[in-house]
């Protein structure tokens, strides 16, 4: 890998949207939804937008070429080799850089996921673009510029970023931020495999194990559109059985707060908040949380906001929708059942 030559800013054009895959092969809703954001920013700068996947030599990507042709990409390329089997940060950046040298985009967008946010500041200083994490808005201002809307000071003010001298823009999309759109099955595949100059000798880490975290509900707490969080108010890791069967009767997510997480209760995969994960559901249930600003944090975006929670002056109560002053022993039971019973779930 030499050193990337900046090329002149007009010289760069198009779109890319990188898909992330799941261990087993299936795009994530995530990319998706970074596709309508491209989509977008496709019409208003009049620009081709490709979808960039990563993947073994011998992987079968094609559902997910045809998936992505389907939802807006105009053409995917795919860039296989052996040592893209298994995520690494580094080998991730050296491939997509070389390609971003060759095919010089405008624009990349990728889901802001724990893979993302690892890789692409990478990208960003090996070939000088700029970069803007957990975006919620895109749009091109009167300048004809990318203007990204992100959260900072811990979510109580909104940034406006643009890049006048930096290409390419690359951003990453938070989830929910955007709609997954329509699937148009009328759409052709395009699709071009793409081997990286990929070398064992390039310097990166080595992989030892990948251990997946479990999930008693099967829902991975980013994409979730319902997640039902508890905290110290539930007393003891036993009586999470409260926010698992709510979560379960609602087809949801499990979350926890940070105390209760650093308490041992529950793991860390599950903690939302400013040292957790950012998660933006149609529906957030917080069970026995009080709502200090670092959860709020994680959870402040959600579309609908219920808090149950005895204390009256909780700071949850701020920014819930709807409120419940109780003991969450008496109602979170009694909420379930009722749900459970009036199959109320379904129009959640």
């Amino acid at each position: 890998m030499g050193e990337f030559i900046v090329q002149p800013t007009e010289d760069y054009k198009g779109i890319w949207v990188i898909a992330e895959l799941s261990e087993s092969g299936c795009l994530l809703d995530i990319s998706l939804e970074a596709l309508t954001a491209a989509k977008s920013l496709g019409e208003s700068l009049h620009q081709e937008i490709s979808a960039i996947l990563l993947s073994a030599t011998n992987q079968d990507t094609s559902q997910a070429e045809e998936t992505l042709c389907q939802y807006g990409a105009q053409q995917v390329f795919s860039l296989k080799h052996d040592m893209l089997a298994q995520y690494q940060a580094e080998v991730y950046a050296y491939a997509i850089s070389d390609l971003v040298g060759v095919k010089l985009p405008n624009i990349i967008l990728a889901g802001s996921t724990s893979t993302s946010r690892d890789y692409l500041p990478r990208v960003a200083a090996r070939t000088h673009g700029g970069f803007a994490p957990d975006s919620i808005a895109l749009e091109v201002n009167a300048q004809g510029e990318l203007e990204v809307t992100r959260p900072t000071y811990g979510e109580n003010l909104w940034a406006k970023v643009v890049f006048p001298k930096n290409r390419p823009q690359i951003v990453t999309v938070r989830a929910k931020a955007f709609a997954k759109g329509e699937a148009d099955k009328s759409r052709p595949v395009n699709s071009e495999t793409l081997i990286p100059p990929l070398s064992p000798e390039l310097p990166h880490t080595k992989l030892i194990q990948v251990v997946q975290g479990e999930s008693k509900t099967g829902k991975k707490l980013e994409e979730a559109e319902i997640i039902v969080s508890g905290g110290r108010g539930l007393k003891g890791p036993e009586n999470f059985k409260l926010v698992e069967d709510l979560a379960e009767a609602l087809g949801g997510a499990v979350g926890a707060s940070r105390a209760v997480v650093d308490a041992g209760w529950r793991p860390h995969s599950e903690q939302v908040g400013q040292t957790g994960k950012t998660v933006s559901p149609q529906l957030y249930f917080a069970l026995g949380i009080s709502g200090a600003i670092q959860h709020q944090v994680g959870m402040s975006s959600s579309k609908i906001i219920i808090a149950i929670n005895k204390d009256s002056d909780a700071p949850i109560f701020d920014i819930a929708n709807f409120g419940i002053v109780g003991d969450v022993f008496e109602v979170a039971p009694v909420l379930t059942k009722t749900i459970k019973e009036q199959n109320l779930a379904v129009s959640v």
